[in-house]
């Protein structure tokens, strides 16, 4: 199983997590949480095996520089 949150810098990464991780990986739990004025953003996404090593690979490659906690 892989468990992940993710801090992107803005909404638009954001809503490009959440939609490419919803479409890539339908089997995915995703809680997502924004404040637009305080510039908050999370993502939390887990995904059970086998598909967990190709998100964390999907994640690597389409939004590594999204810092995660």
């Amino acid at each position: 199983m892989a468990s992940f949150t993710l801090r992107p810098h803005d909404r638009s990464e954001c809503e490009s997590l959440i939609g490419g991780i919803a479409s890539q990986f339908p089997g995915a739990r995703i809680e997502a949480a924004h404040n637009d004025t305080w510039a908050s953003y999370r993502v939390d996404v887990s995904c059970e095996d086998p598909r967990a090593a190709a998100l964390r690979d999907w994640l690597n490659g389409h939004h590594a520089d999204c810092p995660r906690t």
